[in-house]
């Protein structure tokens, strides 16, 4: 084929997205507008390059597409001209765009990406793909779409190697990523380069990995130190041992474990204060999860186990989103706050914004906060996202799915009816399909994927339980399993529980959807509501968020508002792990002494015995094995561990045991 040729073929795979991605969408409009006034022609084609006039100015494409296009105009790299030339070339052609796109990425050898990036560039993007938890996410269509997790930006491919990739958003370095994405698409499909060697100027370099290795042996031999003295033996030396640990942890980018040291460190410092608050029990289960964390990170340095150092939000060049309401909130740990949802279709997931400030903060309330300022320009308030398809352009988000409030994004919001917003949303009518893969204590949380839309087949009438000062809703499916949901009365759930109790059989219509946050809980799965949706309403009253709106003047008598408490689910075990973990934190509070270690396996033994003959085959025999699972502090933390995973897995799978 000849140069004119190739170029109308990647030109016809240009879309208004793909050219808003080269340049922007302002510069595509005047673009249009050019071509109305005058009609661009060729002046020069030969193997080298292809110039077209446009105009005034000149433009001149070579095989390497519209991404490297040049102008004599003083606009810049990519002006209106280079675009306006380019819609007019792929115009003048009939043929279809070809579909030999992703062999041409596949093709792309490593010596292009190396002579586009550099040794040094082309380095870089081997050691971030060998390190991207997730692998590049593919859209094939008039073009392939490539996107990418961390950060999440997303290329357009229409032709023309490794410049030909077009990301949506800015990036420092855009060749390294562009070599990246290649790399990614390359390994996802089988081929490629094989994983980079360890570059010793590099920070895992030997001071650092030498660091890490004494730290994680430092960290153990702590953590048995504090069961082998006995949890209520701890003393301000064991307390300033953590406080120490914790500091080198971040020093040594482990975040996740400085985290944790840190937080024993704070429940050591409450039992030396003799506080209400102390728990040993919350201790021991911390310690065993801070345990089990630096045996996993024993020759592994996996994102996950490393934790960041802090919230690293992505920037998104546009999103497009559906906004499920919003509710107040207040921690125990001296917090509340205002979080609104949102439903991202074209990423199949749910993701929040959330305004916190400490209670000791003058001036914010989180209900007033719904109807205050907008936390997006274009926004009167957060109150408008309610119902509403809300674009986003600029945001920035979070690889847990947080949106943050910063300066420099723009919204668009429209009002959805019922009907269009209920389409879009990804609605469950059987609890059964609530299941969810079990989790393992060491996965990064995800409170984002405890969100569902519900469709329920009957309401129950709500119940208040004065002993519990708790409401109660049940809730039906198409096959006739109940659901309940629960809202403790607390000063932010006491509006949205007038509201469901006013609630009328006209409010619950047999098309009502219902948002809901749910958990394990100890008779099966729990959730908290937050907002109807009316697929049968208009556009600005299809959602109705049960915390706001107007509620019933008067509030029954009897009920008080109870003091925020940990964000805790409510556990559920069988009596032989119920003994089992009675008996840990007990022999943990006493330690296990430097003579009675024998003693200690042989009970510890016979409750893993009983576990084994109840079929919890997890559970072995602490006296067998290496020389470290003799040691009676390391198998009580371990013990521990398992204990609190099959806790979770568990209740995980009882919560979707529904009972009626």
């Amino acid at each position: 084929m000849s140069l004119k040729s190739d170029l109308i073929a990647q030109l016809r795979r240009f879309d208004d997205d793909a050219w808003a991605a080269l340049a922007n969408r302002g510069l595509l409009r005047r673009a249009g507008k050019d071509l109305t006034a005058c009609v661009p022609e060729i002046v020069a084609d030969s193997p080298a390059g292809l110039e077209i006039r446009v105009g005034s100015a000149l433009v001149r494409f070579d095989e390497r597409g519209p991404a490297s296009a040049t102008c004599d105009c003083p606009s810049g790299r990519i002006c209106q001209h280079i675009i306006a030339g380019g819609l007019w070339l792929a115009s003048t052609a009939d043929s279809s765009p070809d579909d030999g796109l992703e062999q041409e990425l596949l093709a792309i050898t490593v010596e292009q990406l190396t002579e586009y990036a550099g040794k040094a560039g082309y380095r870089w993007a081997l050691r971030y793909v060998d390190e991207i938890e997730s692998a590049v996410r593919v859209e094939l269509g008039r073009q392939v779409i490539l996107t990418l997790s961390s950060p999440r930006v997303t290329y357009r491919y229409v032709g023309g190697g490794p410049a030909g990739l077009m990301p949506d958003t800015e990036l420092a370095a855009p060749e390294r990523f562009q070599v990246a994405v290649v790399l990614a698409y390359q390994r996802l499909a089988g081929v490629g380069p094989p994983p980079a060697p360890r570059d010793e100027q590099a920070r895992s370099s030997h001071q650092l990995t030498d660091s890490r290795a004494r730290l994680r042996s430092a960290a153990t031999q702590l953590l048995t130190d504090t069961v082998r003295l006995g949890i209520a033996h701890s003393s301000a030396s064991i307390h300033q041992r953590y406080e120490t640990l914790a500091v080198w942890a971040q020093g040594a980018e482990y975040h996740r474990l400085a985290r944790a040291l840190s937080r024993i460190a704070d429940h050591v410092e409450l039992l030396l204060d003799r506080s209400a608050r102390a728990d040993e029990h919350r201790l021991l289960d911390e310690a065993a999860l801070a345990y089990a964390l630096v045996c996993a990170m024993e020759g592994s340095e996996q994102p996950r186990l490393m934790g960041q150092a802090r919230g690293r939000y992505d920037s998104v060049r546009r999103m497009d989103l559906l906004g499920l309401g919003a509710y107040p909130w207040r921690a125990a740990s001296g917090y509340h706050g205002l979080t609104a949802l949102f439903w991202w279709p074209a990423e199949n997931r749910f993701v929040a914004w959330t305004d916190a400030r400490p209670e000791s903060m003058p001036g914010f309330e989180p209900r007033g906060r719904y109807q205050g300022v907008a936390n997006w320009d274009g926004m009167a308030s957060p109150a408008d996202a309610t119902g509403a398809e809300v674009r986003l352009s600029d945001a920035k988000l979070s690889s847990s799915g947080r949106l943050s409030g910063a300066e420099g994004t723009r919204a668009a919001v429209v009002p959805l009816t019922g009907e269009a917003l209920a389409a879009a949303l990804p609605v469950v009518t059987r609890w059964a399909d609530l299941a969810r893969q079990p989790r393992s204590l060491l996965d990064v949380p995800a409170p984002l994927e405890d969100w569902f839309v519900l469709r329920p087949a009957v309401f129950q009438r709500p119940r208040f339980d004065p002993n519990s000062q708790s409401l109660s809703w049940g809730i039906l499916d198409e096959q006739g399993e109940t659901l309940t949901l629960v809202l403790p009365y607390t000063a932010e759930n006491a509006h949205a529980i007038s509201r469901i109790e006013a609630l009328t059989d006209e409010d619950l219509g047999p098309e009502t959807l219902l948002s809901a946050q749910l958990r394990p809980a100890r008779n099966g799965l729990s959730g908290e509501p937050m907002s109807l949706i009316h697929p049968g309403r208009s556009a600005g009253i299809a959602v109705d968020p049960l915390h706001f709106g107007v509620a019933p003047a008067q509030q029954p008598a009897g009920r008080k508002v109870r003091p925020p408490a940990d964000d805790v689910p409510v556990e559920w075990l069988p009596p032989v792990l119920e003994e089992l973990r009675g008996w840990l934190v007990r022999r943990a509070e006493r330690g296990t002494g430097a003579g009675a270690g024998s003693a200690v396996l042989a009970e510890l033994a016979s409750r893993h015995r009983a576990a084994r003959e109840a079929g919890f085959a997890i559970f072995p025999d602490p006296a067998t094995g290496d020389a470290t699972g003799a040691d009676p502090a390391v198998a009580i933390l371990r013990s521990c561990y398992l204990v609190q995973q099959v806790t979770q897995m568990l209740n995980q799978h009882s919560a979707f045991v529904v009972r009626g």
